[in-house]
């Protein structure tokens, strides 16, 4: 297994990746504080983003909507994370912004509509330090799961260095590769995704099959089956959130047939990276930052204490 240190999704900065981009934002973000406009609002950003997905995201169904806050809030920050982690938040308010834009949900469910979170304590008071500072949380999801270049897809095959897209479709893209083993490969993305505090992926299936021809999914789109007869792959790389271990895992043992596994967000970080980087650009005089984020476990090895 391709080791790495032990790192905790808690630590935000960290990776040659997120620090790189933090400078960059940081210091397009004091440039900005010198000359911040008014008139922008929540609903502006919102409005954008939800523009950039016209033609294919269904207005009425989507999950990018606004999780807390007013559209009418004027934007005197704005911050960008995978998931609108409790900590993520408390370092938003710390950076001066009041508008958070995650990737996933808030309040742990996919629609952010299950009230029977807040029995939990913490669900409780997350929802009242959002109100306390004024914070508005907008979902973008379903717009840069399918955005070109940029967005969720794009951004994961280009941070694991695949430059051949021989097929784009929808949440999925196939590459040609040079000819190599499935366990080559598996090296080469632990390798990658290291930055991010995964220590290792998983590889189910044949370590010495050679394969040329690889699909990638995002995030929890990673339907083994589909990607299999759809897509036809020689080998793909899925995420721990997107496939099931005793039916997938199975199938593709009993096929002979090579996975490589990664955990969810080491998927789509790089992808939040570009949106930060994409508003910065759409909005020079608004303060922007990229709240770095990491693997979501660390791997405890067995043997003598």
């Amino acid at each position: 297994m391709h080791k790495g240190g032990i790192m905790d999704r808690r630590q935000f900065v960290g990776s040659s990746l997120v620090a790189a981009s933090s400078l960059y934002l940081n210091d397009k973000a004091l440039a900005a504080q010198k000359n911040n406009p008014e008139g922008l609002t929540a609903g502006d950003v919102h409005n954008y983003l939800r523009s950039l997905g016209a033609d294919w995201v269904d207005s009425e169904r989507t999950v990018d909507t606004f999780k807390a806050g007013s559209p009418d809030m004027p934007v005197k920050g704005i911050a960008v994370g995978w998931m609108s982690y409790f900590d993520s938040l408390r370092r938003a308010v710390e950076l001066n912004c009041n508008l958070f834009i995650t990737h996933e949900p808030t309040y742990y469910d996919h629609r952010d509509r299950d009230q029977s979170v807040f029995e939990f304590e913490t669900a409780r008071k997350k929802k009242e330090f959002i109100e306390e500072h004024n914070l508005s949380v907008i979902r973008c999801h379903d717009v840069w799961d399918q955005y070109l270049k940029l967005g969720i897809p794009d951004s994961w095959g280009s941070f694991l260095g695949f430059e051949n897209c021989v097929l784009t479709r929808n949440f999925y893209r196939v590459y040609e590769l040079p000819a190599a083993k499935a366990i080559d490969l598996a090296l080469h993305v632990a390798a990658k995704i290291a930055s991010l505090g995964q220590q290792g992926v998983q590889l189910v299936g044949p370590a010495d099959k050679i394969v040329s021809r690889v699909a990638i999914g995002t995030g929890a789109i990673t339907p083994f089956r589909f990607m299999i007869k759809e897509l036809i792959p020689e080998i793909i790389i899925a995420t721990d959130d997107g496939i099931s271990y005793w039916r997938d895992a199975a199938l593709a043992i009993d096929m002979d047939f090579p996975m490589i596994v990664v955990n969810h967000p080491c998927s789509e970080e790089f992808g939040m990276k570009n949106l930060a980087a994409h508003l910065c650009e759409k909005y020079p005089a608004v303060p922007v930052h990229h709240i770095g984020q990491k693997c979501m476990f660390k791997i405890i090895e067995g043997g003598e204490s």
